[in-house]
């Protein structure tokens, strides 16, 4: 048995037994970990509110290689991004996007670029910078690069032509095509000139300064949001149905013209 401490944020909390919680933490050195922090529930209880989703910990694991859950033997708050909880359509993107890694991420492909990736989109969050849900797209953007899936936008696949009239998306490709270019072969997708736009600004290192300046209509929107989950799903074969966006839809339309100006001095991207 052996101490690890962990910068990490807390993914999943959920009841175990009559007084613990297991923890699913994304960490900075080991990926996703699940621990269970015995004596946890309630105000009183141990660790307090210490352990709840969406905050950072500096958390200590007593660790047996033999077993699936770790024990959590002490965890420190270091930031609650507790902000980001003032503004529920916020909150809820921001709750995508750790649904996100929970669902795309593991202990063996552990990486320290989609650590600071979600630390950086939560400090948007909290510091109110951007619209929700073009942070989310950028965030998508950014997070299927690090991963090998990177999507090219640019230029037509085929003729280097820019695409200004829109195109077709290929999924195993990443890439797209004018529409005279288009091979007609693989999973693909339509994309509006206004989509692929979209996607190029919020791709590049300014994501956050993007979604602060752009008020893309609702239907590019759609087609943004609809390209990005199926581009995902293609190449992770995973179910990216989140329950936080079916919340975000629910609230109805956003108005990105109700957002703060953004100061993105310090803040990465």
């Amino acid at each position: 048995m052996s101490l690890l401490t962990l910068d990490a944020v807390i993914l999943r909390s959920q009841h175990y037994r009559e007084t613990s919680r297991i923890v699913t933490f994304y960490s900075r050195q080991c990926g996703l970990v699940k621990a269970v922090a015995k004596g946890a529930r309630g105000k009183r209880g141990r660790f307090a509110s210490t352990l709840e989703p969406m905050q950072r910990v500096r958390v200590t694991l007593s660790v047996r290689e033999s077993r699936e859950l770790q024990t959590v033997t002490q965890a420190d708050l270091l930031q609650p991004f507790a902000r980001i909880r003032e503004d529920l359509f916020r909150a809820t993107y921001a709750q995508a996007v750790i649904e996100l890694v929970g669902r795309l991420m593991w202990q063996e492909n552990s990486s320290e670029d989609v650590y600071d990736l979600l630390l950086n989109v939560l400090q948007a969050y909290e510091e109110g910078l951007g619209d929700p849900q073009l942070l989310f797209f950028a965030f998508q953007i950014h997070m299927a690069a690090l991963l090998g899936y990177a999507v090219h936008l640019e230029r037509c696949a085929g003729c280097g032509s820019a695409l200004g009239g829109g195109g077709t998306f290929s999924f195993p490709r990443g890439t797209v095509f004018c529409r005279r270019c288009y091979p007609g072969e693989g999973a693909a997708t339509s994309i509006s000139g206004e989509a692929v736009e979209l996607a190029i600004q919020l791709g590049r290192r300014q994501g956050v300064a993007a979604a602060s300046v752009l008020s893309p209509s609702r239907e590019v929107r759609q087609q943004t949001a609809r390209l990005l989950r199926h581009h995902l799903e293609y190449h992770t074969e995973t179910d990216l149905a989140l329950r936080a966006l079916r919340l975000a839809e629910s609230l109805g339309s956003y108005n990105p013209n109700e957002l703060p100006s953004a100061d993105l001095k310090g803040v990465k991207n």
